[in-house]
């Protein structure tokens, strides 16, 4: 598993190195670190391949805003930890799909907690979805899917920029794919929450905005879902 700590302060990133530790060996856990979000965003391993990334807000050079607005603009699933000295960004973190916040110092006992939920989480969205369509086969993991539209007996599986056919109902997706974050929205549309930008009156706006139509009878159920999916990941 590839770990990323981008901070300007030394003594943050020394921190978190110290507390991700005991989990090296038992997680097998590669970590790099970066005390710029310029340095992160053009060092030559390439963004996309983090895993779980720890990311300061405020840095001189590029916001950690910014540098997350860049790693979804190209399609990473990574779990973002914003790591910060203050709580007035939270609203805009997790606009940009932040699985948590921790405020400095770190301590201990928080931090194990939320990490070992993002461990749980990268876990469970690395699961293998299987695509079968006529004579092809595809393999995608559920963290990569966005959405899946089902019309005529016929299913339409969407990562961030392909789309997959092949035959089967809704409802039996819906039910296979509910430990893995994903709700009904509309009589033809199950959504990955982990995608979610924002949900208004009559659609969900994912992370690469696309629109999802909202069932009128789905609506009330939808948000208490995605309620509940948030409290995991509130500060």
């Amino acid at each position: 598993m590839k770990i990323a700590i981008c901070d300007d302060e030394i003594i943050c990133i020394d921190r978190l190195r110290q507390l991700l530790q005991p989990y090296m060996e038992k997680e097998s856990l590669e970590i790099d670190s970066f005390l710029s979000g310029e340095e992160f965003l053009y060092n030559s391993h390439g963004i996309e391949q983090y895993d779980i990334i720890f990311l300061d807000i405020e840095m001189f050079d590029v916001s950690g805003l910014d540098v997350a607005e860049r790693l979804r603009s190209k399609g990473s699933n990574a779990i973002i930890i914003f790591i910060t000295s203050y709580i007035n960004y939270v609203s805009d973190t997790f606009r940009l799909g932040a699985f948590q916040f921790l405020v400095k110092p770190i301590e201990e006992k928080i931090f194990k907690y939320d990490f070992e939920r993002a461990l749980r989480s990268y876990k469970s969205t690395h699961s293998i979805y299987k695509i079968r369509w006529k004579e092809s086969s595809y393999v995608v993991e559920n963290g990569d899917i966005y959405y899946i539209e089902g019309y005529n007996r016929h299913l339409y599986v969407y990562t961030f920029d392909k789309g997959y056919e092949c035959v089967g109902k809704l409802p039996e997706e819906e039910k296979k794919l509910k430990p893995y974050n994903f709700v009904r929205c509309h009589q033809g549309y199950i959504v990955n929450m982990c995608k979610i930008k924002e949900i208004n009156k009559t659609s969900i706006i994912l992370n690469n905005d696309v629109v999802i139509p909202i069932g009128r009878k789905y609506r009330e159920k939808l948000l208490e879902t995605f309620n509940l999916y948030l409290v995991g990941r509130t500060v």
